[in-house]
């Protein structure tokens, strides 16, 4: 994978995880993968490099390595479908939301469990998770119209916010998603877009639009991108607060993803298009499959299998064939159990049978 390219991973109903390489030079996205562990549509995606976590309605959550393409493990400590999945900045923990309302918290590395809350939004399905960029807090949305602030450095919850005293239509609401000023943060759904402040705990800004709000991203910290379910973006200029509109695709905008300079857009029908700040569209994808979810890797050195097995000789040096050797020997034991074994039996037994009678002699010397 070149340096200016990256890769585009998206989940579907028909249980796939599907990977396109996007190539700026050929201008064109080509297929690198896909995967269909998940035995239930998946439903959303999170990335921290060079993990990637899907979660599906089968209450699963994959982990996959992408150095080495290979599926890293499975967590199963939830009990309902995965609505949500967000890792901490600095790659420590992987949040994970489900439709009966548990809160979960899994460490990177060795994947334990550890905190959950199995009532986080009093029982109701927890909507979306948005970890704040200093790590030490989290929003999570819940079908309560309930905002909850989660401390994570002291694990705990820190406030709740209840949305029905604040907006238009609390119960329409589905995701959250940070400013870059890490102040602000966004709500939306239904035909809403709120702007909140973290400062204030209160509503700066409450846009209603004509048609329904399926997706949204910052292209800046003035500018926003909402996705409509009729297949047009808006681009929100929030300094002069003007709207212009354009065609993306014929159906559903399912999500709306940002890498550099270039948008990223997906499709209930299927469609996966790249385009430029210009919103010139540079290339697109008919993938075949009902679209959920969407995220944007950026460029990663994949291992070959010799990299792979050099690397995984040289680390485990000791440990590993350590492991080796003692299989090895018990497995030399049940081998020849029925035949040396029997052997060394038969001579210990002799040894001890004329030990017995240089003792019987001996008495009768005496």
């Amino acid at each position: 994978m070149k340096a200016s390219s990256f890769e585009v991973i998206a989940g579907s109903y028909e249980e796939f995880l599907l990977g396109f390489n996007f190539s700026p030079k050929e201008g064109q996205l080509v297929q690198s993968f896909a995967a269909h562990d998940h035995s239930a549509s998946v439903r959303c995606v999170a990335l921290s490099s060079p993990y990637l976590a899907s979660g599906g309605a089968d209450d699963r959550i994959f982990i996959y390595d992408l150095k080495s393409r290979k599926q890293h493990c499975a967590l199963t400590h939830h009990n309902a479908t995965i609505t949500c999945l967000q890792f901490t900045e600095n790659h420590s923990h992987l949040l994970s939301g489900s439709s009966d309302g548990v809160l979960a918290i899994v460490r990177v590395g060795n994947w334990q469990l550890e905190k959950v809350w199995e009532k986080a939004h009093k029982g109701s399905a927890i909507l979306d998770i948005a970890v704040h960029s200093s790590g030490k807090l989290a929003l999570t949305l819940g079908a309560d119209a309930h905002l909850c602030t989660w401390n994570l450095v002291k694990g705990r919850q820190a406030y709740v916010i209840n949305l029905s005293n604040k907006c238009k239509n609390a119960r329409s609401l589905e995701r959250i998603v940070w400013a870059p000023d890490g102040v602000r943060f966004l709500l939306y759904g239904g035909k809403f877009t709120e702007i909140w402040s973290i400062e204030t705990g209160g509503v700066l800004n409450q846009i209603e639009h004509g048609e329904k709000v399926t997706g949204c991203a910052w292209l800046s910290d003035t500018i926003l991108l909402v996705g409509h379910e009729n297949g047009e973006i808006s681009v929100l200029n929030l300094e002069d607060n003007s709207t212009e509109v354009f065609k993306a695709h014929d159906s559903r905008i399912k999500g709306i993803a940002l890498y550099k300079k270039r948008i990223v857009t997906i499709s209930s029908s299927g469609e996966i298009k790249i385009w430029n700040k210009d919103f010139d569209e540079l290339a697109v994808t008919e993938t075949g499959c009902r679209l959920t979810c969407l995220s944007v890797v950026p460029p990663i050195k994949i291992k070959n299998e010799e990299d792979i097995n050099e690397e995984s000789v040289s680390e485990t040096n000791t440990s590993e064939i350590t492991q080796k050797k003692k299989f090895s020997k018990a497995q030399v034991v049940e081998e020849v159990e029925d035949n040396e074994v029997i052997e060394v039996r038969k001579k210990k037994k002799k040894k001890r049978d004329l030990e017995v009678d240089e003792q019987k002699l001996k008495k009768k010397v005496k």
